[in-house]
């Protein structure tokens, strides 16, 4: 099966990233990355976008917990199903003007994006389990790294992402047909047999509506693909809260859990398959290493000295990696 003739071209070409690029190289300098807290320009730019504290996303409760905190942004736990957001986040138009920076930023850290090249392959290999080819859509598909991973051979590849510049990559150096604007104004030609979201429900402003929208755009009896999404119910959170990795809250907005997002995709019709939580197999894991800082991180907290912990580890029950099936 072959990908569609027709590419459809992004409305702004790879332009303005050797800027970005000069930027992104002076903070990795100073050993700082993208939304950082010693990169204060852009949390003050992007202060004014800040919203007012919404119910809960899952159960709309309005009971919470803090639970990590960074700047002026603070993720809070819910006392009832347990959901873990940034409460309050940036407005949508905060989250354009955070990510019109966003990929150069990422294309630009060689080494993590030959680990990220890794676990494509992982995530692709795992889905490929369950279902072999088709008609794939994959949601924030970015510069088609991803989805490039899939055999034409086998798959109808199609791409949606809201920036047009990673769009245009896509496109110029994969080949990919991808379709740039909102999920919810864009038009499909027929349903798919598997829809993706990899890295990309934990940054959405309204995660809610994208999962019940890739629901609809699946086949009977097709595939929702979801990976590589921090894990809100995870030890590693438990133990760091704002000094885990993973929490880093102008991008990663929403913490689910695997129990979580089974909930809110039961009521599109939607049965768990099958869930992994990747670590061993993936590039970025050290075992002995790992576990070693834990534990020794774990003895610091416990003697009321967190603030000589300055970065978490790689840790199994991180990352979600999760298949559902829409009934027949």
């Amino acid at each position: 099966m072959r990908d569609s003739q027709k590419l459809e071209r992004a409305v702004s070409p790879l332009q303005g990233l050797q800027g970005i690029h000069k930027k992104t190289l002076n903070m990795r300098k100073l050993g700082h990355c993208f939304g950082s807290p010693e990169d204060k320009e852009i949390w003050e730019k992007l202060q004014p976008y800040l919203e007012e504290e919404h119910p809960c996303i899952i159960c709309e409760s309005n009971k919470f917990e803090s639970w990590a905190k960074e700047v002026y942004l603070e993720a809070k736990r819910c006392l009832k199903c347990g959901m873990i957001s940034v409460n309050p986040h940036l407005s949508i138009e905060g989250l354009n003007e955070l990510y019109s920076e966003y990929f150069a930023y990422r294309q630009d850290d060689i080494v993590k994006k030959h680990q990220r090249d890794v676990t494509y392959l992982i995530d692709r290999d795992w889905v490929s389990l369950f279902v072999r080819g088709g008609k794939v859509l994959d949601v924030g598909c970015s510069g088609g790294f991803f989805l490039s991973k899939f055999s034409p051979e086998k798959w109808d590849r199609l791409g949606v992402e809201i920036d047009a510049v990673a769009a245009e990559y896509a496109i110029s150096n994969f080949g990919i047909p991808v379709r740039v604007g909102d999920l919810f104004v864009l038009d499909f030609e027929g349903r798919f047999d598997l829809v993706m979201l990899r890295g990309v429900i934990e940054h959405l402003h309204d995660p809610i509506n994208v999962l019940e929208k890739c629901c609809q755009l699946l086949k009977p009896g097709g595939f929702l693909f979801i990976t590589a999404t921090p894990a809100g119910d995870s030890f590693a959170f438990e133990v760091y809260r704002e000094k885990w990795g993973l929490f880093t809250p102008l991008e990663h907005i929403h913490f689910f859990s695997v129990t979580l997002l089974d909930s809110v995709l039961n009521t599109y019709e939607m049965t768990l398959l099958s869930h992994h939580y990747q670590y061993e197999e993936t590039p970025y894991a050290d075992p002995p290493k790992d576990y070693k800082k834990i534990q020794n991180d774990i003895v610091l907290i416990m003697n009321g000295q967190r603030e000589l912990i300055f970065n978490s580890v790689p840790f199994p029950g991180s990352m979600i990696t999760a298949l559902w099936r829409k009934a027949s």
